[in-house]
């Protein structure tokens, strides 16, 4: 095992500097610095972390909330951008899954507690309002991906209003003109935000949407969601006549692809189809691959770590991170 000791002497500075290098001391020479950095590097050496909390008061561990967050594989980004830049800042990140099936959030946050983190970021699986419990006001907190109910604590959320914009108007740009969008359960954040971009978007370039029709094929049906996608896609490809489809997501975007296939119109030919959220590799596994706009979850996560390591001047402030279009060949 590397000693602190080992890197002293591979790096020919006293123990004492390395110690300081580990701790972040600003005082150490940038020459010395830089050859402890190296040592490190070469050795693989990783500090103790558990001889740090007792000689310190800080931890050196950021707790990481995953509400429901690793039921969904394309979600794990929000959790692997964290967890990059724990890797940076030399700290450790520890994740608890949380759900309302088996886990508690208040659990966890006790669990993180008595690990002594130095901050926690609350995930949620998908953009939504969630009820943070009291515990956390006692530790500095984050939200990715959610917001609470009572706008107390900085967040940082998709922006989806200008995703919207952006998918109709690469659809435009296109040619597209006649253009159908099948939204999500209207009861979710996302689906009425994308549903006003795409709207906005429609207005500012014919001043109307009477050539944009937008409907939610996930609704809730006896308290249970109910997905018409493949119905209602046929009904309006027949009598809507589209030439362009927006999806609410990739998975009801490649039950429109089978759709369009079973009327014999090729996509990307003879019907376009855009979506959002570039679902892990589903948008590249159907023929013509799937352009989609994809969510920031890898950078949320960054950000969200960065924003416990800074000043944090609005506690309360919600932030919005981009999306990016993935320009494949449906359209």
């Amino acid at each position: 095992m590397v000693t602190i000791k080992d890197v002293a002497a591979r790096a020919g500075v006293a123990f004492k500097t390395v110690s300081r290098v580990i701790n972040k001391d600003e005082t150490v020479k940038a020459g010395n610095r830089e050859k402890v950095l190296q040592a490190i590097e070469e050795l693989g050496y990783r500090p103790n972390r558990a001889a740090q909390m007792t000689r310190r008061k800080k931890s050196g561990v950021v707790g990481f909330i995953a509400d429901e967050l690793l039921d969904v594989p394309y979600t794990f980004d929000i959790i692997r951008g964290a967890q990059d830049e724990a890797w940076r800042s030399n700290k450790e990140l520890m994740v608890v899954n949380v759900s309302e099936r088996k886990y508690s959030a208040s659990g966890a946050v006790e669990h993180l507690i008595a690990h002594r983190v130095e901050g926690v970021i609350y995930a949620s699986m998908y953009h939504r309002q969630v009820i943070i419990p009291e515990l956390l006001n006692t530790v500095p907190t984050v939200l990715a991906n959610c917001y609470d109910q009572n706008n107390a604590f900085a967040c940082i959320v998709p922006d989806e209003l200008n995703a919207a914009r952006q998918i109709t108007n690469q659809l435009l740009d296109k040619g597209y003109r006649r253009i159908v969008f099948l939204n999500l359960n209207p009861k979710i954040i996302a689906a009425e935000l994308r549903k006003q971009g795409v709207e906005e978007a429609f207005r500012q370039r014919f001043g109307s949407t009477d050539n944009l029709h937008v409907e939610s094929v996930i609704n809730d049906v006896d308290n249970r969601e109910v997905a018409t996608t493949r119905a209602r896609a046929k009904i309006l490809i027949n009598e809507f006549k589209p030439d362009a489809i927006i999806c609410g997501q990739d998975p009801m975007a490649v039950e429109v692809y089978f759709v369009a296939q079973a009327l014999g119109l090729q996509v990307g030919r003879d019907i376009g189809i855009a979506s959002f959220d570039n679902w892990d590799v589903l948008p590249q596994l159907v023929e013509p691959q799937l352009s989609t706009m994809a969510l920031p979850h890898y950078d949320m996560g960054k950000w969200a770590f960065n924003y416990l390591q800074g000043p944090k001047k609005n506690n309360s402030k919600k932030h919005t991170a981009p999306f990016e279009f993935i320009r494949r060949a449906s359209f």
